[in-house]
């Protein structure tokens, strides 16, 4: 069984949205995009324990946290999933809920479509499971409830419930980020030592009775402590004095739970011991690695257990190193019907086609929308090849600079912390909250490729480059680009020597002459030695031939770094500003609260499978 469709209308941060899954699938965007959100939607209409709770939702699940209209009527949250390759059993059981997928339109047939539609090989059964969730005024309480959309039901008409065993059927599992172990690794109800029972069927009544008989027949039991007895003897004995109480010993005794299952849940807790210590600890304090290898072990298990398993999970690359990302991505990809990750990690992301990648990206008014990343203007295999290195990072952000060379991208970042440094008036915004990655392109034709690559993803794009002799180049760039910046020179380091001000230069190059790997050249030594005496020209000559002869090695950079604001060249300021403007801090803004950490008592892993 796979998802094929998310949609979502007046959930957290979301007031509409859609998203489509392209079988595994590797979610990606910015900070409070609605990762989390689209996670926790599946899991309102897939978790079979979810609704069970006591609150599945509140004020904080409401778009806006709006759940009254200005008419005083309930405004919903809807949420929609469109399952399908479902088994021969699912198929079997569900058919009088059935619909069609067409996976060439991703869409759903209508409702009247005539039996002969059904046929196309691209046509496949379907299941469409709502959820609606409501502020009953009457109880004032928030209802929440799931059921099938198809058929859809007439005036009055009970709408059809999705049931638990139903919903177990779908074999949806849901791991949250970074509190992964907290409950994944308890008994309690959903988490995966739960559903292994579950799954392996035995008689899981016997096995609580066995041991709350074993806890209530402990000898000695645990108030044996001399301490314990003691003070458990005068208590008894000042009863007495007030009220009957069994003669049959001590009436008050110790035990190390009330004695029921509910309550051995949430007690019972699993010990470990780790290479370098023999003494049992429990399992959270042998660091959230450990953790996390346990629970993809137990993962493992369930895969072997379980005929048909969706796989949600957020950021499986916390405290993983990278080839245990990579092994945990192939196994889920290869054991599990659907896995579907949010990620960070270019580890990650690179088990994955681009095919399978879908970027989140906010629209207007509160609109979330899903779309696969499309590989244009540069070649699969330079995707492949630099995916990790160069474009990673970008894809997760929210705008690029594109330049030619290394060099290019250290003196920007180097730039960039000097103006947030000095600006006391916090009106500039350096490129890391900004979300902007400077990309080096490998030359103006590369800043063209991949220009066209990053422009196909919705990120904001920007050009610096050398002086460009090919005019149609010149025209192609800032025809492409959000905003280009072209220097005079045929090099940074060339412009750096130029218009940098002349005593940040001199300052420089006092300090730098002193290092064990400023150049030299004995035959003419006249080419590098500064001194203090030497007219603006001249200095600045020798800066221009340091700075090329160390090209690459940071030179250019450290420059850069031991600049004022108003010590930089103009056209580094004016660009670092512009791109400032145009994307403000990308940590602050109208969809910043996502409401994904709304409910603290949230478990970890809170449905079967």
């Amino acid at each position: 069984m796979k998802i094929r469709r998310l949609r979502m209308k007046n959930f957290r941060s979301v007031a509409n949205g859609e998203i489509l899954f392209p079988g595994h699938t590797a979610i990606i965007g910015g900070n409070s995009v609605g990762k989390s959100t689209m996670c926790e939607a599946l899991d309102l209409c897939l978790g079979p324990d979810r609704l069970s709770r006591a609150n599945p939702i509140n004020e904080h699940d409401f778009y806006q946290r709006r759940y009254i209209s200005s008419d005083n009527t309930p405004i919903a949250i809807e949420l929609e999933v469109v399952l399908t390759d479902l088994t021969a059993d699912l198929e079997t059981r569900f058919r009088a809920h059935r619909e069609y997928w067409n996976t060439e339109t991703n869409s759903l047939l209508d409702e009247n479509a005539e039996p002969e539609d059904t046929e196309p090989d691209n046509v496949i059964p379907a299941l469409r499971i709502k959820f609606e969730g409501l502020y009953d005024k009457e109880e004032d309480e928030f209802t929440a409830k799931t059921y099938f959309a198809s058929p859809p039901p007439e005036d009055d008409e009970i709408k059809a419930r999705v049931t638990r065993p139903a919903k177990r059927s779908f074999g949806f599992i849901y791991l949250r980020a970074l509190r992964t172990g907290s409950r994944a690794l308890s008994l309690e109800r959903g988490s995966l030592l739960d559903i292994i029972l579950r799954l392996k069927d035995d008689d899981r009544s016997a096995m609580w009775e066995q041991t709350l008989n074993a806890l209530e027949g402990l000898d000695p039991p645990i108030d044996s402590i001399p301490q314990l007895q003691d003070v458990l003897d005068e208590i008894d004995g000042r009863v007495r004095r007030f009220v009957n109480m069994s003669e049959d010993g001590r009436a008050f005794q110790l035990y190390p739970s009330s004695l029921t299952r509910d309550d051995l849940r949430n007690s019972i807790t699993l010990f470990g011991t780790s290479a370098r210590s023999n003494a049992r600890v429990p399992y959270w304090r042998l660091g959230s690695g450990v953790i996390n290898a346990l629970v993809f072990s137990l993962l493992t298990f369930i895969a072997e257990l379980k005929e048909n398993v969706i796989f949600a999970m957020e950021e499986p690359e916390i405290a993983i190193p990278p080839h245990t990302q990579r092994r945990i991505v192939q196994f889920l990809k290869k054991n599990m019907d659907q896995s579907i990750l949010t990620t960070h990690s270019p580890f990650v992301l690179e088990q994955f086609s681009p095919e399978n990648v879908v970027l989140l990206e906010r629209q207007t008014k509160g609109s979330l929308e899903g779309r696969q990343i499309e590989v244009s203007g540069i070649k699969g295999k330079t995707y492949r090849g630099n995916l990790r290195r160069i474009l990673a990072e970008s894809m997760l952000g929210n705008g690029v600079i594109c330049v030619e060379g290394v060099s290019d991208a250290e003196v920007l970042y180097a730039a960039s912390n000097v103006l947030e440094s000095y600006d006391d008036k916090l009106l500039y915004t350096p490129l890391d909250l900004s979300g902007v990655t400077v990309v080096h392109c490998e030359g103006d034709g590369g800043i063209l490729h991949y220009g066209q690559f990053f422009k196909g993803l919705g990120l904001k794009t920007y050009a610096f480059y050398d002086l460009q002799k090919n005019a149609a180049i010149k025209i192609d760039i800032e025809a492409l680009f959000d905003g280009a910046w072209e220097l005079e020179q045929t090099g940074i380091e060339y412009l750096l020597a130029e218009e940098t001000d002349i005593d940040a230069v001199r300052g420089f190059l006092e300090k730098a002459s002193n290092w064990d790997d400023y150049p030299s050249y004995s035959k003419r030594p006249e080419l590098y030695e500064y001194d203090e005496d030497l007219d603006d020209d001249d200095t600045r000559a020798v800066i221009k031939r340091v700075l090329k002869q160390r090209k690459g090695s940071g030179y250019a950079e450290k420059l850069v770094e031991m600049c004022s604001d108003e010590d930089l060249p103009e056209i580094i300021s004016t660009a670092l500003n512009a791109i400032s403007e145009d994307l403000p801090n990308a940590m602050v803004g109208d969809d910043a609260y996502d409401g994904d950490e709304a409910n603290e008592d949230t478990e970890d892993v809170d449905d079967d499978v």
